[in-house]
C-alpha cells in the first residue's frame, strides 16, 4: 500500500491548479499552468491503475514511501525535471567510485545510478540495488539484462538490510531519505553504518534547505510532512552523525533544493 504522505504532492498540485483559475480566471497561460500542475495527480493515476506483470519477489513492509505506482514512467519522469544523466553524473563524481569496489544503491528505483555505479566499479567491482517497491526492481533487473549490466537487484529496505557487516565500500542514496519518517531514518543510517567498511563511503543526494526564497513557495508544504520535514529544516546532517559518520562533508547544491554529502565510516 502506498504510503499516506505520498498522496500530499498530487493533492497540493491539484490545490494549486484550482487556486490559479479562482485568481486567474481562464485564460490561456492559467490553463497551461494548471496543465502542467496537473501532470503529476494524472500520471499517479495511471500508475495506480494500468495492469502491469507480477514481480518475481515477495513484498517486505515499510513505514516509508514505496514508489511503485511511479515505476511505468520512473525514468522519463525523472530525465523531464532535470534528474537526468547530468545528475547521476553529479553524484557518480562525489562517489569518486574506484576499480574493483562493492558498492549498495538504497532506494535505488528502476536502477539507472545502481548500473551506472556497476560500470564504475569494473568487471571486478559489484553493485547491487535495494528497493522496496517490486514494480521498481523488476523494472530494474529488466533493464539491467537489456543493457547487459552486471548490476544485482533485490526487494528489500534500507532500515533491514540482509548483508553482513562492512560488506560495501560505497553506499549511495539518491532521493530516498526524504521517503522515511525520523524513526526510520535512524535505524537505516544505522544499517548503512553497519554494512559500510571502515572508510567506506555514504553518498546522499536528498531535498535540504532551500537556497532561494522563491523555493519556499513550493517547499513550505513538507515542512508539515513527516516523512520531508528534517530535509526542510536543514537537520540531515546531524542525522549522518549521530549514525557515527565522521566526517561529514557537503559536497555541492543542485538546482538550489538539493545538496549532495558524502559521510565516511571512521
Amino acid at each position: 500500500m502506498m504510503y499516506r504522505w505520498s498522496w500530499l504532492c498530487p493533492w497540493l498540485a491539484v490545490a494549486l491548479a484550482a487556486a490559479v483559475f479562482m485568481l486567474f480566471g481562464l485564460t490561456w497561460w492559467s490553463a497551461l499552468l494548471a496543465a502542467f500542475l496537473l501532470v503529476c495527480p494524472a500520471l499517479l493515476l495511471w500508475g495506480l491503475f494500468i495492469t502491469r506483470p507480477k514481480s518475481d519477489e515477495p513484498a517486505v513492509h515499510t513505514r516509508g514511501m514505496i514508489m511503485d505506482w511511479a515505476a511505468p514512467f520512473y525514468d522519463m519522469y525523472c530525465r523531464a525535471v532535470g534528474l537526468g544523466q547530468g545528475f547521476r553524473d553529479q553524484t557518480l563524481h562525489v562517489a569518486a567510485i574506484r576499480a574493483g569496489e562493492t558498492i549498495l544503491d538504497v532506494g535505488c528505483g528502476t536502477g539507472v545510478l545502481t548500473r551506472r555505479a556497476g560500470e564504475a566499479a569494473g568487471p571486478a567491482g559489484l553493485a547491487i540495488g535495494i528497493d522496496p517497491g517490486q514494480d521498481m526492481i523488476r523494472i530494474a533487473k529488466e533493464n539491467a539484462q537489456r543493457f547487459g549490466s552486471r548490476a544485482a537487484f533485490k526487494v528489500a529496505t534500507i532500515e533491514n538490510l540482509s548483508f553482513e557487516s562492512a560488506r560495501f565500500d560505497v553506499v549511495l542514496s539518491s532521493l530516498m531519505l526524504h521517503h522515511l519518517p525520523p524513526d526510520l531514518k535512524r535505524q537505516g543510517l544505522r544499517e548503512v553504518y553497519r554494512v559500510l567498511k571502515p572508510g567506506g563511503r555514504f553518498v546522499v543526494v536528498d531535498f535540504y534547505r532551500p537556497a532561494n526564497p522563491l523555493w519556499w513557495l513550493v517547499a513550505w508544504p513538507f515542512l508539515f510532512m513527516p516523512t520531508t520535514a528534517e530535509n526542510f529544516h536543514g537537520t540531515l546532517p546531524d542525522y549522518f552523525r549521530e549514525a557515527g559518520f565522521n566526517p561529514v562533508q557537503g559536497k555541492g547544491r543542485r538546482a538550489g533544493i538539493l545538496a549532495l554529502w558524502c559521510a565516511i565510516k571512521p
